[in-house]
């Protein structure tokens, strides 16, 4: 895909959520399955407990948001004191291929079939996405942070606490990580539906 068309396919799928709250104390985490596993694998990339400390704290602060999820990124305005920054997680889109063989792996697995066809996202998908030996969550080199702050941190508390908070939007809706790699989910309902088809 070519820098324009990943800008129009952004545009086109593009998400947006409202400003979470802010909240005291509790868990900065999401509490499903996919946004459980979607927080372990961003602290496996960035393993400093420092950095990810102050973006948990700073994600129960209200200070975040709105925020876009489209494919290969998450954005929002951060609102640091009188500044305001504007913080960005990108992430490697799937190719066609990629995709293709995802489903492939996919379709030989009637209760996934079913929970997908119905509109869950069924945790037993990692295992399809595993066997195609593709990446739906983030892996080392495979996600990135950009702020518009000058913290020494990389990523810096504002990248972190958005991280986070896209654990929480997850709770209610995993199909924003097929989003982030490059599927909306009625897209990868039909593309998944048309595998079938082939077999």
């Amino acid at each position: 895909m070519s820098e324009a068309q990943g800008r129009g396919a952004r545009g086109r799928d593009a998400r947006g959520f409202p400003a979470f709250a802010a909240r005291r104390g509790g868990r900065a985490r999401g509490q499903s399955f996919w946004a459980a596993q979607w927080a372990e694998a961003v602290e496996d990339v960035w393993p400093e407990e420092g950095p990810l400390k102050k973006g948990r704290s700073f994600a129960r602060t209200g200070r975040i948001g709105p925020i876009t999820v489209s494919p290969g990124r998450v954005a929002a305005e951060v609102h640091g004191g009188e500044e305001t920054y504007r913080t960005r997680l990108t992430l490697t889109m799937l190719d066609d291929d990629e995709w293709d063989l995802l489903w492939e792996k996919t379709a030989d697995r009637p209760a996934e079939i079913e929970a997908l066809l119905a509109g869950d996202l069924p945790e037993d998908l990692l295992e399809a996405v595993e066997d195609a030996r593709v990446r739906m969550l983030p892996g080392y080199g495979d996600l990135d942070a950009d702020c518009d702050c000058d913290a020494l941190d990389h990523p810096c508390p504002h990248a972190t606490a958005l991280a986070y908070q896209l654990s929480w939007l997850l709770d209610s809706d995993p199909w924003l990580l097929l989003l982030i790699r490059g599927r909306a989910a009625e897209e990868a309902v039909e593309e998944l539906k048309s595998a079938l088809l082939l077999r």
